[in-house]
């Protein structure tokens, strides 16, 4: 005995050690002891101390219940998810979804259970401020709490916690935990109340296929009245069904009404996305709705996107249901956003209606005919020569596709600098060139007859008399010209009578605004055998769009049909997706943005080239009228400064 108590450990320690050891040892019981007796949903915020040193962190965020129910499982319901950490696994398949913390306080958990967001819950702070270029971690405490338990996220395995009483609440998802939410996302395009239909419309567009890339029902939100310089106040047909058709839109992307909208969002807009500066928007229907410093700026990044997967990678891990997008115009970038759009769009049955009388009394049906749209630019080109004046990019082109080959020999008078301080480049046309280049293209079409859409009457004296002249001279040509003008010594039709609503259109349409005639106008427009449109005008290329999307489709039908397929392409939405997706891949630039390249910062368009092999057999009026002309006894004078 005397041997074994020599050995005994504890009689080689002094009494103090042995003191510390029992009191640690009493420490520990009482730690297990309370420990046992804890909730479980307090036991597992203090494992998350204990595990990585990180307090409970919590954020005023909705969050996907399913995200939720994939990580985590066991017996914890909604109310025992651990505060300040997620264990979310990695998708490699889709690198676009960001990792951010996902750990709801007890009201955000009562949130998740109502589904009811109301104004006091507003936008987390980390999700106001991101852009979608937010890929390398801040210095701010948020970003690094993110940053830390993301490292935390990959050190966790199976391996290193498999006898731990955790493992199976953090690393065995059950897909029963909790039901995922399938209700409806909302997009509500808001729209630019200070500008004209033509870009409203534009804005629209570029809305739809926003909506259809991050799977979001559009919400059909009214236009604006816009400025009264163009049409006339507009009071009354603002409705989109009122202009074009609902469900050929629905063909495209999921659609919905804005009462519909306001009704499933409870009038509140839980996000506003801001493609750029812009504006504050009116917007009465909604009640609550962030303010423009409460938004998400994208500013200017969305130039960079040429196809439906970046929107999604840049947006598409939004959870707020009902989201707003403004600084819609000039709109997307490349030209298939516009083009797959406009291949589903028809106008009203009314503004349809409306057009087939008017082809019948103006035109006669069956009559081959050129429509011309003639803008006069009044506001770039303000004191000069209105009507003859027109815009033009900063290599001298069109809509910034690069010069064509009629005006390579004036090249170096392009590189002139003169687009700084408001100013940009442009054209003087000759009237001359203008007569001459209509005639041109009406003989190469064997056409004898004209459909001339133009504002030139609303724009003063001087336009009055420039369009009174180039009408009577193509006339004595031979040539049939008919439009919608109001001039009372230049008769509109062929048998020398003036346009009479009522007696053209019927009583029954003499409440028509002029928004809505500039639908007919345009749905003539795109009847026609060819059509020459006027650069930098939305009425132009909003024909244009239909037009190219019309050619387009008919050759993807062809196509079909050609590798076996019919020609209704069996099932009617798989064609409307398969005509939808190969449109969106025209990575051509848009149009309409030249004048805007000094806001776009580091982020230049496309560089493909519009051709006029591209266009056929439309044109741009003053294209042809100038560089068209030249060397051919041409009067236009070129790389003008405003």
């Amino acid at each position: 005995m005397g041997m074994l108590s020599k050995l005994r450990f504890s009689n080689r320690m002094s009494v103090s050690i042995q003191v510390v050891c029992i009191c640690f040892g009493l420490v520990m019981l009482l730690t297990t002891v309370s420990l046992q007796v804890m909730s479980k949903r307090t036991w597992v915020d203090y494992f998350g101390i204990v595990l990585a040193d990180v307090y409970p962190y919590t954020t005023n965020i909705t969050t996907d219940t399913a995200t939720l129910s994939q990580s985590f499982s066991g017996d914890l319901d909604a109310s025992e998810l651990p505060v300040g950490l997620s264990f979310q696994a990695p998708n490699d398949d889709d690198p676009t979804l960001a990792s951010s913390p996902i750990g709801p306080s007890d009201q955000d958990v009562e949130f998740l259970q109502s589904r009811e967001h109301t104004s006091e819950l507003g936008v987390s702070e980390s999700l106001e401020s991101s852009t979608i270029e937010q890929n390398s971690p801040s210095s701010s405490p948020q970003n690094e709490n993110m940053h830390l338990l993301n490292t935390l996220d990959s050190e966790i395995s199976p391996a290193r916690y498999e006898n731990t009483a955790v493992s199976d609440a953090i690393l065995m998802p059950s897909p029963a935990l909790v039901s995922v939410d399938t209700r409806e996302k909302f997009l509500v395009p808001i729209l630019s109340w200070q500008v004209g239909a033509g870009n409203q419309f534009m804005e629209y567009l570029s809305a739809a296929v926003i909506a259809r890339s991050l799977n979001r029902t559009l919400c059909l939100s009214p236009f604006f009245p816009g400025p009264s310089r163009h049409t006339g106040r507009v009071t009354s047909g603002l409705a989109w069904e009122d202009r074009y058709e609902v469900s050929s839109l629905s063909r495209f992307t999921q659609v919905a009404s804005l009462m519909h909208c306001l009704k499933e969002c409870d009038d509140t807009m839980n996000l506003k996305i801001m493609l750029k500066n812009s504006r504050e928007a009116r917007m009465p229907s909604w009640k609550r709705y962030p303010n423009n410093n409460e938004a998400l700026n994208l500013n200017w990044d969305y130039v960079k996107w040429t196809k439906p997967q970046d929107i999604f990678a840049s947006l598409g891990n939004r959870n707020e249901r009902c989201v707003g997008i403004m600084g819609l115009f000039p709109g997307l970038r490349w030209r298939g956003a516009f083009l797959a759009v406009s291949a589903f769009l028809r106008p009203a049955p009314r503004i349809k209606k409306i057009a087939d009388m008017l082809q019948q009394y103006a035109l006669g049906n069956g009559t081959r005919y050129l429509a011309v749209h003639w803008r006069f630019e009044e506001s770039e080109c303000a004191a000069h020569h209105v009507g003859l004046c027109f815009v033009r990019c900063d290599d001298g082109s069109v809509i910034n596709s690069g010069l064509h080959p009629e005006a390579k020999e004036w090249i170096k008078a392009a590189e002139t600098p003169c687009n700084r301080d408001g100013h940009f480049r442009g054209v003087i046309l000759h009237q001359k060139d203008i007569i001459e280049a209509i005639e041109e293209r009406a003989s190469n079409h064997s056409v004898n007859t004209i459909y001339l859409a133009t504002d030139g009457w609303m724009r003063g004296h001087h336009s009055i008399s420039l369009l009174t002249e180039i009408v009577e001279s193509l006339r004595k040509r031979g040539l049939t010209v008919v439009g919608l003008w109001k001039l009372t010594e230049l008769p509109n039709f062929a048998d020398g009578t003036y346009f009479d609503p009522v007696k053209t259109l019927g009583k029954v349409n003499q409440d028509l605004n002029g928004a809505q005639i500039a639908l007919v106008e345009q749905e003539l427009c795109s009847r026609a055998v060819s059509f020459m449109g006027s650069g930098q005008s939305t009425f132009s290329l909003a024909v244009f769009r239909v037009r190219l999307a019309r050619r387009r489709v008919e050759e993807i039908v062809e196509a079909t049909a050609e590798s076996g397929g019919s020609k209704e392409g069996g099932d009617k939405a798989t064609m409307d997706k398969r005509i939808a997706e190969a449109l969106l891949e025209d990575e051509h630039p848009a149009g309409l943005h030249c004048r805007y390249l000094r806001h776009m910062k580091r982020h230049r368009v496309r560089e493909e080239v519009e051709t006029e092999a591209d266009e056929y057999p439309d044109g741009w009026l003053d294209l042809l009228a100038c560089e068209g002309r030249l060397r051919r006894g041409g009067r236009c004078r070129v790389a003008h400064c405003f």
